[in-house]
């Protein structure tokens, strides 16, 4: 009975500690965004000789992980961009009418791969936040980022926490880095994303340049699209996984234990 005790108080200690140390690091985090695309943009075959755009305004939902611990991509402009950080993601895919396809990172190429792009309170838009994937953050390359007036709770580009992004102002697509001139208002040279499919077809996926303010409505009284949504989620690390896992084995195991053992 002495020793059921000891292993059980063993398995909450390691449960706990494996909690303590993932709220304290939270490096490891996952975005999960979704939005919407309108008919000047597409998604085609790479083979295909032109873009096809959308027939209607398509939704699509993105999921990233990415670790804070990974070189920031973002260009080391200091002043307003002080709150911007850029991480290659781990992984990245996104979900298109029912379809699901990985997403080029840019691990794989720096120039047309994505990386998570993050803005705090103090960046580009001061009391603002903002979030999404672009390509070539050194270039502002294709891509789209959500701006929203607040985020619960608060952070800072600094130190991540887990987050949702809320208050939704408008969103900004780019179909890719600037041919002259400086972004956002410049001439573009389009550049899709690179997307694979299960059957590892490979498919481009080609932005439009504009931006939508969320809070203005139409003539009509109606919002100008879809509402966008963000969150940053923590992911535990391998390490606190095996601490949790191996704290409940042993709480599951003295449960199970006849109480006349010792």
């Amino acid at each position: 009975m002495k020793n059921m005790r000891y292993l059980a108080a063993a398995g909450l200690v390691l449960c706990s500690l494996a909690a303590s140390g993932q709220t304290a690091e939270a490096a490891p985090f996952e975005l999960l965004y979704t939005g919407g695309f309108d008919t000047d943009e597409a998604l085609n075959p790479a083979s295909a000789a032109s873009p096809t755009p959308f027939s209607s305004s398509t939704s699509f939902a993105v999921r990233a992980l990415f670790d804070t611990s990974s070189p920031n991509l973002a260009p080391a402009l200091g002043g307003p961009f002080a709150g911007f950080r850029a991480y290659s993601p781990l992984s990245a895919e996104i979900t298109i009418a029912g379809t699901t396809y990985s997403i080029q990172t840019a691990a794989e190429n720096a120039l047309t791969g994505v990386a998570v792009a993050i803005f705090d309170a103090n960046s580009f838009m001061p009391g603002r936040y903002a979030v999404g994937l672009i390509a070539d953050p050194m270039g502002d390359g294709a891509g789209f980022v959500g701006d929203f007036r607040s985020a619960s709770p608060p952070f800072s580009a600094s130190s991540l926490v887990p987050t949702a992004f809320q208050d939704f102002v408008g969103v900004g697509h780019s179909a890719g880095p600037c041919s002259s001139g400086a972004p956002p208002a410049c001439p573009k040279i389009v550049t899709p994303w690179v997307l694979r499919d299960a059957g590892n077809i490979l498919y481009n996926l080609t932005f439009a340049d504009y931006s939508a303010d969320y809070l203005t409505l139409t003539p009509e009284g109606t919002r100008l699209g879809p509402l966008n949504t963000a969150q940053l989620l923590a992911v535990p690390e391998p390490s606190s996984l095996g601490l949790v896992l191996l704290g409940l084995l042993g709480l599951g195991w003295a449960r199970t234990r006849p109480l006349t053992q010792v």
